[in-house]
């Protein structure tokens, strides 16, 4: 009888190893499925969108001053034109206008050569990030939170800006880039261009960038007891030569080493309030906020800053305090700017390329008490598609943006009259009507998701769905197994 019994309970053992076998290998199959199939359709549909014309006119602007060998201040006006510009190059940073005079050189001067290459970029961007958060997470001890990593790629507006000609994912995946060539310790000269890569993104983020760097140098020798001397050498090296590339750019467009476009007090979000308000609207607006846009993202990076302050001991505070110094500091920079999200695009547009490095540094931080929330939390199946559900709502916005992004136009155009822009309208004018289109009107969310009714549409959500289901099982099935 005890033979009988011990058998049946081989069998059954044997049963259930098999049944979490076979789901582990289904979750894995359906998230990647869904992350080939979104690449598909980001390739084959690239959309010219965002400030893409104006970046194409300032490189065209760009070579006929080289040409003219006017290499000081070319035709700045040092006034604001139409759209806010004070030199027929813009303002964009070096980030976009690389790629295009690359691509002018090998290429030629076609605009559909031209866009499509900058789509790509966002493309191989996203791609580019997933693959270095796998190395990262595996070879930091945290494999299992490659599949939370994939949650939120899947569940944010990187649906809508994979495919775009915008700025965006590209420079979230040199700054990925720069986050796990610090966390892996990579070669110092390796540091050094990764450093250079992400300073190229925005003007604004050398600070921003520095922090990351740091923080991911110093995690490094934590885990690893390795000097970092060299790896801070080189990364402020290449800081420093893209800073001279950056300044140079500009003495060629404003005659000074200074974007001086950005310093025109129009383009300033004016008074202490109003600037606060934009730094709450950056996280709760319906219209704009993370938590609305992003809420996987937004959350796990709230777990990630508190944690370590809530909990007395066993925590080191500093990567905390580092992510939340970083967060605010962007977030006022954002809000004191004339348009923190970035309008007229979708969401919060300027604050996208931030949220996967600085969730990658986060899960590496505190991967091991953010994996018990997590594995309390999606422990009961029903607490699982409950999570799941509610995370899928929220992303069909992001989906139908992607397939018919000019719908979000009525966003702003059914406000009557349309704000119009500070220099144009009057600075208190605009961010009166921002301020109405902030908390006021029919949310933008609601005008992307009417982008689904279409088959391109509902077969996306299908395979989103999959994918994000089966990252939440995968991540709790691999919480539970110990690690090696």
């Amino acid at each position: 009888m005890a033979d009988s019994a011990d058998h049946a309970h081989e069998v059954g053992l044997r049963s259930k190893r098999a049944g979490a076998q076979a789901l582990v290998f289904s979750a894995r199959s359906a998230v990647a499925a869904s992350f080939v199939f979104l690449v598909a359709v980001w390739a084959a549909r690239p959309w010219v969108g965002g400030d893409t014309p104006f970046v194409l006119d300032g490189s065209n602007a760009f070579l006929d001053c080289l040409s003219a060998h006017d290499f000081v201040g070319c035709r700045h006006s040092g006034q604001l034109d139409y759209w806010g510009l004070t030199s027929p190059i813009g303002d964009w940073p070096l980030l976009q206008h690389l790629p295009d005079l690359i691509t002018i050189g090998i290429l030629g001067d076609s605009h559909p050569d031209r866009t499509r290459v900058l789509a790509l970029l966002s493309v191989a961007g996203v791609v580019a990030s997933v693959i270095l958060a796998r190395v990262v997470l595996s070879r930091t001890g945290h494999g299992a939170w490659f599949w939370g990593f994939m949650f939120v790629v899947l569940s944010g507006p990187i649906l809508a800006y994979g495919r775009t000609t915008a700025g965006e994912m590209l420079a979230a995946g040199l700054l990925v880039c720069l986050v796990a060539a610090t966390l892996l310790r990579a070669p110092p000269p390796l540091v050094a261009l990764a450093a250079l890569a992400a300073c190229l993104t925005k003007e604004t983020a050398y600070p921003f960038v520095a922090a990351l760097g740091i923080l991911g140098l110093v995690l490094a020798r934590r885990r690893t007891g390795s000097p970092i001397r060299a790896h801070l050498v080189w990364g402020a090296a290449g800081m420093a030569v893209a800073i001279v590339l950056a300044s140079l750019f500009n003495i060629v467009r404003f005659g000074s080493v200074l974007n001086t476009n950005y310093l025109e007090p129009e383009l300033h979000t004016p008074g202490i309030a109003r600037k606060l308000e934009y730094v709450v609207a950056l996280l709760v607006s319906p219209s704009g906020g993370m938590l609305v846009f992003w809420p996987a993202a937004t959350v796990l990076l709230l777990a990630a800053c508190l944690l370590p302050l809530v909990r007395r001991r066993g925590l080191d505070r500093r990567p905390a305090l580092v992510l939340i110094a970083v967060i605010l500091g962007l977030s006022v920079g954002f809000a004191s700017w004339w348009t923190p999200f970035g309008w007229s695009g979708y969401g919060p547009r300027l604050a996208l390329p931030w949220v996967l490095p600085l969730v990658l540094l986060g899960i590496v931080a505190y991967g091991e008490p953010l994996g018990e929330l997590a594995r309390r939390l999606l422990a009961p199946s029903w607490r699982l598609l409950l999570v799941f559900g509610a995370v899928l709502v929220l992303t069909v916005p992001h989906i139908g943006q992607m397939w018919r992004p000019k719908a979000t136009a009525g966003f702003f155009e059914d406000k009557k009259p349309p704000c119009d822009a500070p220099w144009r309208g009057g600075v208190a004018e605009w961010h009166s009507c921002q301020h109405d289109l902030l908390w006021f009107r029919r949310p933008m969310p609601v005008y992307a998701a009417e982008g689904v009714q279409n088959a391109g549409g509902a077969a996306t959500i299908v395979a989103v769905a999959l994918g994000l289901l089966g990252c939440l099982v995968l991540l709790r099935e691999e919480l539970r197994t110990p690690r090696r």
